[in-house]
């Protein structure tokens, strides 16, 4: 699964990230709400109904033949949540025929709170003797919630249609049928569903025949490989493909965007090939259907045999159309899901505790073998960024989780899936890559695999693989070094001491902790960290092996180190997960070579990335002077490279946003712009170019012209002028928020008619401008005209005459206008704290965006004690208060 493609970026990601408080609530987890083992799943036969006319309800029957595990007992648990079923279908059917009669006071009990039932039966049943159980049910298709199995909605020509789609990771198998709802318990799966004849119906496997049964049509499939219930997955519904029934993959979309899927087709059949080869097995399927699904709360979903996908991942019209992260999202994401066949759908987690093994796995692949297809992309640089640079930025809060996290509570699991699992585990694994050896780690990989194969499974046996194949030495076992990663929340900040004079170099370890007013500073946990340094005599960058280590027992260690070394860099390619500070006569070293001409040539693109990204958090979390990040990052000036940029783009947007309320901001814009006019002159702002500097366009844009560069606000002029003197409004999409953003914050940039121009154009446009209408959306908060802000703010309320704007759009725009400047921003919480009942009331109560908003924009006293002053008490809820600090 995917929730958050690591790929993906917005204008406003990494900014400030709320904290992950999983820890912090209370865990009420007990046994009760794992299944009690007394029985365990061999095969379903499931039969849906799915004929009703607006997808609103359906029924259905399971037979799920078992294996009695238990002694001396009457019945045993399932798992259902929130569906009818009906007792008097209950049967329970020996393998010999035998007729077992059920308990005529309590048939089925019902457990809600732990999303369980209790089958009771008249007579003893026998340990190790198979039975198959019988039940009917029913239950409603939700509209308003995308999980378990929900109707979601397109539309073609003006006309909506509807769909019924399913999501059920971790555990809302239990909200669709009765069963065994637990990754340790796999199974083979039989399908049978009946459908109205204007519709086809998808599932795993491919679809073994189809029978007329009265009005309606009902398509059964053939049986699955054993897999575990939140794998199991069905569509039904009008959608088309452009691919043979011969071929294995196809994709499925609404026919007005089928024409579209041949780019994600044809990646996917280039990536399952390499895949393949690299595990050394084949896929275990017999097809694979990608589905483009208009309304899915994650990315993706890795349903063994039938892929679903948000349609953004899927649908790529062409180079205009389609920008360069989007292109490069739909081959991430496709890999990434198809890498869950291995890890994942063949080898599952017996827990929860261990989805990273999934997730963190699928993640690593995605970007190592996407880079292998596409080496013009530079992925495997992007992945620090994105991955790397993303985790380190989250995983510094006192209330962060381990990679290793036990619950069983159904609200907790379906939590769970976060940058942890991803981004986090992901880092870690390519970090014992590097340790071990890109080799050996295949080896290792493929042993594991294939020792596991239709197994469950935990990170003991990767371990055990890992031990097998290494040939390096190190300071303990790899269980040892790897656990004390997966089992630790947080990370390590690796101070190093360089004396010259001395000629040694002291490294020591401590939890890195980003301080704030209500947590307290955390345990210090203590890793196995690998180090590694290049220096200016040894500028290797591309041996990534450790040269010592820091340990658990060992957290200090000094070194020798050449005589002639005149500067330093420690975690060569920022392969160790852990962020690195310097004493100060080493910073200012580094800052010289980086305000030198021999920047690009001393130090590689990965290297200059991390020195931005981690000098600008250890100045954060005041472990060295704003000075010092300040002067480093002045060598912005003369960088042209997309990856240090990447990094700088959110290290500037956070001192943006604590700058903004000051009376030094203007100061910080003129640094700011001084910084991006040599970069924005370098990048082109239309026009073909290569792949990643599409990337590098996009943000470069943005903040060009968010600072004021003045050929960024010129160029912005024609695009825009051209645009609304054309029949629709043509914006390129690399660069419409930046374009936006320019037409917002600067009044000038055209004439007073230019807005209700653009709303017009937006007006005539309906339904083929929604999308660049979000881009104008997001882009608001860049307003500093009061009559703009009012303006927008109204919007919120009345939306705009002839424009039908959305509940989501309106919210959109009060989060936009939270999130800009402190002009736009005080104004919407004066809107906020004058009209909040009418405003919750026109966006439904959902203002969770708007908190959101003001938790990582609220950064002076003053705003503080205008929120604490109102007394209402919807605002001031507990909820509100943790987003504010």
């Amino acid at each position: 699964m995917l929730v958050s493609a690591g790929v993906i970026a917005s204008h406003s990601a990494s900014v400030n990230t709320i904290p992950n408080r999983i820890v912090n609530l209370v865990d009420t987890s007990s046994v009760q709400y794992r299944l009690d083992n007394a029985s365990e799943p061999l095969s379903y036969d499931l039969f849906l109904d799915l004929t009703d006319e607006n997808f609103l309800v359906y029924s259905g029957a399971v037979d799920i033949t078992i294996r009695y595990l238990s002694s001396e007992s009457y019945g045993f648990v399932i798992n259902s949540v929130g569906l009818m079923v009906d007792e008097s279908s209950l049967r329970l059917t020996r393998s010999d025929g035998k007729l077992i009669p059920v308990d005529q006071q309590m048939p089925v009990q019902i457990l809600s709170e732990f999303e369980q039932i209790h089958l009771k039966f008249a007579e003893i049943l026998e340990k190790g003797t198979v039975y198959t159980v019988h039940l009917a049910f029913s239950g409603n298709i939700r509209s308003d919630f995308f999980k378990g199995l929900y109707r979601s909605s397109y539309r073609v020509n003006g006309q909506e249609r509807y769909l019924a789609t399913t999501f059920f990771a971790a555990a809302y198998a239990r909200t669709v049928f009765p069963c065994y709802d637990e990754p340790g318990y796999k199974a083979s799966y039989t399908i049978k569903i009946r459908h109205r004849p204007q519709h086809m119906a998808l599932s795993n496997m491919p679809a073994s025949g189809s029978v007329q049964v009265g009005e309606n049509m009902e398509t059964s499939f053939e049986p699955t490989p054993l897999m575990s219930t939140y794998l199991v997955a069905f569509v039904v519904s009008d959608f088309q493909t452009a691919s043979s029934s011969d071929e294995l993959i196809r994709v499925y979309a609404p026919e007005n965007k089928v024409s579209h899927t041949q780019y994600a087709r044809d990646f996917a059949v280039r990536s399952l090939r390499t895949l393949e080869t690299y595990f050394g097995r084949q896929s275990q399927v017999p097809k694979i259907d990608l589905v483009a699904i208009p309304d899915f709360a994650m990315g993706a979903m890795e349903n063994w045999g039938m892929i679903t996908f948000r349609e953004d991942y899927l649908i790529y019209e062409d180079e205009y159309n389609t920008t360069a992260m989007a292109r490069q999202s739909i081959a991430a994401v496709v890999t990434h899901e198809l890498v869950h066949m291995w890890f994942g759908n063949e080898v599952t987690p017996e827990w929860w505790t261990y989805v990273w093994l999934n997730e963190g796995f699928a993640r690593y692949f995605e970007y190592y073998i996407t880079s292998q297809l596409e080496p013009s992309w530079n992925l495997w640089e992007q992945f620090i960024t994105t991955n790397v640079h993303s985790a380190l930025s989250q995983d510094c809060h006192s209330s962060t989780r381990p990679m290793n996290y036990y619950a069983t509570d159904p609200s907790f699991l379906n939590e769970i899936y976060d940058y942890v699992v991803y981004a986090k585990s992901a880092s870690v694994i390519r970090m014992i890559q590097n340790v071990i050896g890109l080799d050996t780690f295949k080896m290792a990989i493929n042993e594991y695999l294939q020792s596991r194969s239709y197994l469950t499974t935990k990170p003991q046996y990767l371990y055990a693989s890992i031990e097998k194949f290494r040939t390096v030495e190190l300071p303990a076992s790899v269980e040892a070094i790897f656990e004390s990663w997966a089992n630790a929340p947080g990370y390590p900040v690796v101070t190093v001491t360089v004396d010259l004079t001395q000629r040694t170099l002291k490294a020591s370890q401590k939890r890195f902790w980003m301080p704030n007013e209500i947590d307290s500073p955390p345990k210090n946990e203590l890793f196995y960290v690998p180090i590694n340094y290049a220096s200016s005599v040894s500028k290797d960058f591309d041996i990534t092996a450790p040269t010592f280590w820091l340990t658990p027992s060992t957290p200090e260690v000094t070194v020798s180190i050449e005589s002639d070394i005149n500067w330093l860099v420690a975690n060569k390619q920022q392969t160790g997960y852990y962020r690195v500070n310097y004493d100060e006569a080493s910073w200012n070293r580094l800052v010289g070579v980086l305000n030198s001409d021999r920047f690009d040539t001393d130090l590689p693109v990965i290297n200059r990335a991390q020195l931005v990204d981690d000098v600008a958090n250890l100045a954060r979390a005041g472990e060295v002077g704003y000075d010092v990040a300040l002067s480093l990052m002045q060598y912005l000036e003369r960088e042209t490279e997309y990856i240090p940029w990447s990094t700088a783009y959110n290290a500037l947007l956070y001192l943006d946003r604590m700058f903004s309320g000051n009376k030094e901001y203007k100061r910080f814009e003129s640094y700011a712009r001084k910084l991006l006019s040599h970069v924005f002159n370098e990048t082109k702002a239309i026009g073909s170019t290569d792949h990643q500097s599409r990337l590098h366009r996009d943000k470069t844009l943005y903040l060009a012209c968010y600072y004021g560069v003045a050929e960024c606000l010129t160029q912005a002029t024609v695009v825009l002028q051209t645009a609304i003197q054309g029949e629709s409004l043509d914006v390129p999409k690399e660069i419409q928020s930046g374009v936006f953003c320019a037409f917002h914050k600067y009044a000038p940039l055209l004439d007073a008619s230019s807005e209700l121009m653009i709303l017009q154009k937006f007006i005539e446009g309906g339904d083929q401008l929604e999308e660049l209408m979000k881009k104008y959306i997001t882009s608001m908060g860049c307003s500093r005209l009061p009559l703009t802000i009012d303006f927008y703010l109204q919007m919120v309320e009345v939306g705009l005459p002839g424009l039908a704007l959305s509940r989501t759009m309106q919210r959109d725009i009060l989060a936009s206008m939270i999130k800009g400047g402190p002009a736009s921003r005080n104004a919407s919480l004066k809107y906020m704290l004058d009209r909040f009942v009418m405003i919750s009331t026109a966006l439904n109560g959902q203002l969770s965006t708007a908190f959101d908003a003001f938790g990582s924009s609220i950064n002076t006293r003053a705003e503080y004690q205008m929120v604490r002053i109102s007394g209402d008490p919807a605002i001031l809820s507990p909820k509100f208060f943790i987003l504010l600090m």
